[in-house]
């Protein structure tokens, strides 16, 4: 997949891009009741390739309350029902501290990095 920019609004813009054959839906600018539907679409869009998994990179969004809370959960049970796991890039304590929380840090795996999530996807090799 290459770089694939999803309709953008003034408040937020969505990209999705494949890394080491997992798609990472970029998110930059506010999530809130008027752009969750373009952040949902593009998780939507993305789980039609194939991989592993899915990741939410939030580490560009600038707002979140309780909105992004419920588009996480949404995107969380859309890629459940493709067979995939969403892992979400959250460094930053105004998207972290509300997902921990409400609890939703316990369903959803939390990472500083792209790079991060990549790691734990690895297999172990066995011996």
């Amino acid at each position: 997949m290459n770089e694939e920019q999803f309709e953008e609004s003034p408040l937020l813009t969505v990209r999705a891009t494949e890394v080491a054959g997992v798609v990472v839906v970029a998110v930059e600018g506010e999530i809130d009741v008027d752009t969750a539907d373009l952040v949902l679409d593009a998780v939507r869009l993305a789980l039609t390739t194939t991989g592993p998994a899915l990741i939410a990179d939030l580490t560009l969004v600038t707002f979140f309350g309780s909105t992004g809370i419920s588009t996480l959960i949404s995107a969380h049970e859309i890629a459940d029902e493709h067979g995939r796991k969403l892992h979400v890039v959250a460094p930053q304590r105004a998207v972290r501290r509300p997902l921990q929380v409400t609890g939703v840090a316990d369903v959803l795996p939390l990472y500083d990095s792209v790079d991060e999530v990549l790691t734990a996807l690895k297999p172990v090799p066995s011996e």
